[in-house]
C-alpha cells in the first residue's frame, strides 16, 4: 500500500492526489523491487519538487524526465480547475525555446502519450513536429543507440505501464495540434509563456496587458509603474501579469528580486494560498 507522507499532500495544497499519481508512484514502486524503473523511460514520478523559476506557480509537478530539468506537472489555471484528473498538462523545459509547453488536455491523455514513445523525453521534442513522420525518424535515431538490453527493459516496463493505466497508442503530432487548439480556444487572455489564462468570469471585458521593458529592468521606477497598472486591473489582468512577469523575469532570489517580491503579493491579493508558497519556496 502506498503511503502518502504530508511533504507529498502540502505538494498538491487544497487538492486531492489523482489516483493516476499514486498508482505510478506504486508501479515505480514495484518495478524497484524487480531492479528497474520508470526513469528508463525518462517518466520519473516525483513527490517533492525545487520548483525552476520559470516554472508557472499554478503548476503542481509530478514527474521527470531526468534530463535538462524536463518536467511534467498539472495545470491548475490559478485554482479554476477543481480536479486535477481534468486538469491540463504542461511541460516545463527549462534550457529550451519555448520552456513551457501545453502538452495535454489531461493526465488520461497525457499517460497514451508517454506511452506512444519510447523516452518520454521525446515529447518534449515531438511538440514543435508538423508531420508524424518526424516521429517516426527520431524513434528510429533513438532506436539505433540504444542496447538490446536496454531496449527489451524498456519494452517490459512500457507493458507493465500499459496493464495499470489501460493506455492506447495515439498520433502524437496529430494529438498536439488538436489539444494546442483547444487550449487557444479555451483561454480568455493570451500571455507571453503561451499558456493563457483561462477565467472563472468570462464578462470580465478589459484584457490590458502590461508592457514590460524590452531589457527587463526592474527597478524601483519600474516597480512602481507595475503597480500603478495593478491597482486599476481586473482579476484576469492581473493572473496575466503574473504569467508574463513569470516568464520575463528570472522570479527568484538573486535574480529580478523586486518582482519575486511582488508577485507573492499580488497572488496573496487574489487569495491564491498555494500559489504563493511556491513562489516564495523557490530559491
Amino acid at each position: 500500500m502506498l503511503m502518502i507522507n504530508e511533504e507529498w499532500k502540502e505538494a498538491y495544497g487544497q487538492y486531492d492526489i489523482p489516483n493516476e499519481i499514486q498508482l505510478l508512484h506504486q508501479l515505480e514502486n514495484d518495478l524497484s523491487n524487480e531492479g528497474l524503473s520508470l526513469s528508463q523511460i525518462a517518466f520519473q514520478p516525483i513527490n517533492l519538487f525545487d520548483p525552476y523559476s520559470i516554472t508557472p506557480p499554478d503548476l503542481i509537478p509530478f514527474a521527470s524526465t531526468g534530463g535538462n530539468g524536463i518536467h511534467f506537472g498539472f495545470l491548475t489555471d490559478f485554482r479554476t480547475v477543481s480536479n486535477l484528473s481534468e486538469a491540463p498538462i504542461v511541460c516545463v523545459s527549462p534550457t529550451n525555446d519555448p520552456p513551457l509547453r501545453y502538452m495535454a488536455r489531461n493526465i488520461r491523455e497525457f499517460l497514451n502519450l508517454v506511452y506512444s514513445v519510447p523516452y518520454a523525453e521525446m515529447l518534449e521534442t515531438m511538440w514543435n513536429y508538423d508531420d508524424e513522420k518526424q516521429v517516426v525518424e527520431l524513434v528510429k535515431e533513438f532506436e539505433k543507440y540504444t542496447s538490446s538490453n536496454s531496449e527489451e527493459n524498456r519494452k517490459y516496463i512500457l507493458t507493465r505501464y500499459q496493464q495499470v493505466f489501460g493506455t492506447k497508442k495515439l498520433e502524437v503530432v496529430s494529438y498536439f495540434h488538436e489539444a494546442k487548439k483547444d487550449r487557444a480556444d479555451s483561454i480568455h487572455m493570451t500571455t507571453l509563456d503561451g499558456l493563457g489564462v483561462v477565467c472563472a468570469k468570462p464578462s470580465i471585458q478589459s484584457k490590458q496587458h502590461f508592457n514590460f521593458p524590452q531589457n527587463r529592468n526592474c527597478d524601483e521606477s519600474e516597480v512602481v509603474k507595475m503597480k500603478s497598472f495593478l491597482e486599476q486591473s481586473n482579476e484576469l489582468e492581473k493572473l496575466a501579469f503574473v504569467r508574463d512577469a513569470n516568464y520575463w523575469y528570472i522570479v527568484t532570489s538573486g535574480y529580478h528580486e523586486a518582482v519575486w517580491e511582488l508577485i507573492p503579493e499580488l497572488l496573496t491579493s487574489l487569495k491564491l494560498k498555494d500559489e504563493v508558497e511556491r513562489v516564495s519556496e523557490r530559491c
